[in-house]
């Protein structure tokens, strides 16, 4: 028996362009047995080799991974079993029979095609993120020190830019730069977009290393500073087009859903011609009875 074995990268998941999150595994016959690191995967070379950069664990990835990877396989167990019960069995057999199937070919199907994948919306988020952090990626990703080292580099950053990028003849200086950047950055006043996509950076890193009160605080400005950036600048939704095409096509995100859509249709086809689930024709032992001729005689 041919036995391969080593260890490869599953679990591809948030991806935005060319970037995207995976997890490396140890592998036996391709299947993925348990995770080794997960990783930001910046470029993808030949021969399974990438530019990587590691992260923590990251446990979507890693269930996708499993769920891919042994959910093919669950779905090509079923289907031989599956679909004979649901040809030959009779109700409610036939019923789990071909439950079975399909509940295997959805989980594959979502596995593949909604299981760690990004609106367009959150894509547009990342791209805004990755001028900060160098990688389209949220920042929860990263370890908790590279978060507070970006953070005060944020920090410093709009310290220094704040009183330059303040408009408006009410502006005294040391007002409202002394509060804080969650309240410059949401004054009607402020429109510097580079100023606003470092705060919503800040804004996202702070929500991820507090908690309680904090926590909700920081993802309150961050969600009123992203309907502000979408407000004074629109077009920020647009460079997510250039990254999808990148990406995927829509061939490739139609393909997805195929394992689902054919085992829909077997079964439905198993079932029509299960006799015992749909009677098209009459069943033998329920023959009309015959009536022969009575000589006039008799009936006299």
């Amino acid at each position: 028996m041919f036995v391969v074995g080593g260890r490869r990268l599953y679990g591809k998941v948030e991806q935005v362009g060319s970037t995207y999150i995976a997890t490396t595994f140890a592998f036996l016959q391709f299947f993925p047995l348990f995770p080794v690191q997960s990783h930001i995967v910046v470029a993808e070379g030949s021969a399974d080799t990438h530019k990587v950069v590691h992260i923590k664990t990251h446990w979507k990835s890693v269930a996708t991974g499993y769920l891919r990877a042994y959910g093919i396989a669950a779905s090509l167990i079923a289907l031989i079993p599956g679909l004979a019960m649901a040809g030959t069995s009779k109700v409610p057999t036939a019923y789990v029979g071909a439950g079975l199937v399909v509940v295997c070919a959805g989980l594959t199907t979502a596995a593949f095609s909604m299981i760690g994948r990004l609106s367009r919306e959150e894509k547009a988020q990342r791209l805004v993120y990755a001028r900060f952090l160098g990688h389209p990626v949220h920042p929860s990703v990263l370890d908790e020190d590279m978060r507070g080292a970006i953070a005060q580099k944020l920090r410093d950053f709009l310290e220094e830019r704040a009183a330059a990028a303040m408009t408006g003849v009410n502006y005294r200086k040391g007002g409202p730069v002394k509060a804080g950047y969650r309240v410059l950055a949401l004054e009607p006043s402020m429109r510097d977009r580079e100023y606003l996509e470092a705060a919503f950076t800040l804004a996202c890193i702070d929500a991820s290393l507090s908690v309680g009160p904090m926590r909700a605080d920081a993802e309150r400005v961050h969600g009123a500073l992203w309907n502000k950036l979408l407000a004074e600048h629109p077009d920020v939704l647009e460079v997510v087009r250039d990254a999808e095409i990148v990406q995927r096509s829509w061939v490739s995100s139609v393909l997805g859903f195929v394992p689902l859509v054919a085992a829909l249709g077997i079964c439905c086809v198993m079932l029509l011609r299960n006799d015992s689930v749909f009677k098209w024709k009459p069943s033998t032992s329920e023959k009309k009875p015959e009536y022969g001729f009575v000589p006039e005689e008799l009936l006299r």
